[in-house]
């Protein structure tokens, strides 16, 4: 006797193969619940058990009053590599940058944290990282400008990477301290450029960055988008 499969698993995994092939892409919306009914000849349930499941296992993501849709996959900061771009191309991402300022600037808060004295120049720089061509974060790197001059800094248009750029000068870093907190975006700019609302609530990442020696070599202010990232920590017992 031939084994039928349960309807609700035959939907469930044709969403899933279109998924996986690219012919639905994370941001997507799926045929409604009538569409399906009509389409696979079964109830309403049916199809509901189906989008439970796909939901469940973040495959999919309801909106209220807007639809279903395929859900934006995560990416998954294991805290492993001092460089972000690392992690995401190991996880299969496409990545780019775009470069938004890249200035000389005077800020005591920030010369305390690079430990130099407060009215020394600091380049920053300022920019938009981008995951399969969306914006996920907005990142304000700060350096002492003896240590990375402006002209020096321009390096990154070309580039497009900061500590690809470093290495050109002979600096390495070798280990960073980051901090993480809930931050909302009160720049309308930033927001707009990181395609998301003023106010909307983001991790917020403080991260100082140090050479073999010690020596603090840049300091770095992060939004990330909340609905594309977050963090694995392992601890062992």
């Amino acid at each position: 006797m031939e084994y039928q499969v349960p309807k609700y698993l035959q939907i469930k995994q044709d969403i899933i193969d279109a998924i996986k092939s690219g012919e639905l892409k994370p941001g997507d919306k799926v045929d409604s619940g009538s569409v399906l009914k009509e389409k696979y000849n079964v109830s309403t349930i049916t199809v509901r058990k189906a989008f439970d499941d796909l939901i469940n296992e973040d495959y999919l993501v309801g909106v209220q009053g807007l639809g279903t849709f395929v859900a934006k996959k995560h990416m998954n900061r294991r805290l492993t590599s001092i460089s972000f771009s690392d992690e995401l191309i190991q996880q299969g991402y496409k990545i780019d940058m775009q470069v938004d300022k890249i200035e000389e600037i005077v800020n005591e808060s920030i010369a305390e944290k690079l430990l130099i004295p407060h009215n020394q120049k600091i380049v920053c720089v300022r920019r938009i990282r981008l995951a399969n061509n969306e914006p996920i974060a907005y990142q304000s790197s700060f350096m002492d400008s003896n240590m990375l001059s402006l002209e020096q800094a321009q390096r990154i248009l070309e580039n497009k990477s900061f500590y690809k750029t470093l290495a050109e000068f002979n600096i390495v870093p070798v280990l960073a301290n980051e901090n993480y907190s809930i931050k909302e975006v009160n720049d309308s700019r930033i927001a707009k450029l990181m395609n998301v609302k003023k106010n909307t609530d983001t991790f917020f990442v403080k991260r100082t960055t140090v050479d073999e020696s010690g020596k603090v070599i840049e300091y770095a202010e992060t939004y990330f988008n909340k609905e594309w990232y977050s963090v694995t920590v392992e601890v062992k017992m």
